[in-house]
């Protein structure tokens, strides 16, 4: 068994698990009390999409080529589609993270921006469309309706040799810093910023925005840094190979770059529900409590003042026997 082979066990041994945590995260979003569906929690919704996708679809066609070294389908058309999916996946982890980690610096240090309905549509809703759309049409021009001359599909290469969005050198250098190198450090520099600045800023946060930042902040800095460990690295070994450091004809190299990429669509699932599990709990757990533990309230009665007087007669007596001493002395 070869190299690319024992990568291929590596995959499939985490996909299988990795694909029934992200099913049940679906199967639990279908109700209505599912955390997925807060709006802090709305890009960890599509980072999730994003990983089934890839897990489902897009990882069987590297899992074919690792095993055979070969191929799925030899067509030029698969080929186009397989770049186009693979480099869309990748692009839209790290710059939906690098967006995620950005976003948190609002929501908890001004959460009244996403209050109303319009300020939400405004900073929330588009920017993740536009973020989405950008990507799926660069990606579409540039691997379908470029050309270059040194392209031809080599089908017993990874992604069949890849398309002129990588081929082109411009292109390179242009993905590489746009869509590799600056949402990966955008990763790291927001998750860094944000336990400094609530450390600062702390004292001016009420105590029910303290717990509530500190939650969201341990939750980034955690998603961030399984994010952070996988792409880093592939950042600077894409960076050397761009500078004809490392060559992709290196069959190491080209290993390194066809596993990393899918680490973090297999470890997503993961991170989601580890995020979220408390508060499942803890919907969970209300749930049951209301459905077989529930809570006898206690009726007030009005008392009637005759029934207390013939309770207590002694205390009316004294309390009349008062009245009528002090009618005496003011005569």
């Amino acid at each position: 068994m070869n190299l690319s082979q024992v990568g291929f066990l590596f995959l499939t041994i985490i996909q299988i698990p990795s694909f029934y945590c992200a099913i049940h995260l679906f199967v639990q979003y279908a109700h209505r009390a599912s955390p997925l569906r807060r709006l802090q929690n709305h890009l960890l919704l599509c980072l999730l999409i994003i990983a089934t996708w890839t897990i489902s679809i897009e990882l069987l066609n590297t899992q074919k080529y690792l095993w055979t070294g070969s191929v799925t389908i030899q067509t030029s058309w698969f080929c186009s589609f397989w770049n186009i999916s693979f480099l869309s996946t990748a692009t839209l982890n790290r710059t939906l993270m690098a967006f995620m980690c950005i976003q948190r610096h609002f929501l908890v240090f001004h959460p009244q921006t996403y209050r109303t309905h319009r300020s939400r549509l405004l900073f929330h809703y588009i920017p993740i469309i536009f973020i989405i759309s950008i990507i799926l049409i660069y990606q579409i021009v540039t691997n379908i309706f470029i050309s270059c001359p040194g392209m031809y599909f080599n089908y017993y290469l990874f992604m069949c040799g890849y398309t002129c969005s990588v081929l082109i050198p411009d292109l390179e250098t242009f993905y590489i810093w746009a869509f590799v190198f600056v949402p990966t450090m955008m990763t790291i520099i927001s998750c860094v910023l944000l336990p400094i600045r609530f450390l600062i800023q702390k004292r001016q946060l009420q105590r029910v925005q303290w717990h509530r930042a500190r939650k969201m902040i341990v939750q980034t800095t955690g998603i961030a840094s399984v994010y952070t460990i996988c792409w880093f690295p592939y950042t600077i070994m894409l960076q050397l190979s761009n500078n004809n450091i490392l060559s992709f004809l290196n069959p190491d190299v080209n290993r390194f770059f066809t596993i990393v990429p899918y680490m973090t669509s297999l470890l997503t699932p993961f991170i989601v529900f580890h995020t979220i599990r408390r508060q499942m709990n803890l919907g969970i757990m209300e749930r049951i409590k209301r459905r077989f533990f529930t809570q006898r309230q206690g009726v007030v009665q009005p008392v009637n003042n005759f029934v207390v007087q013939q309770q207590n007669p002694s205390a009316c007596d004294i309390h009349t026997s008062t009245r009528q001493l002090k009618i005496i002395k003011n005569t």
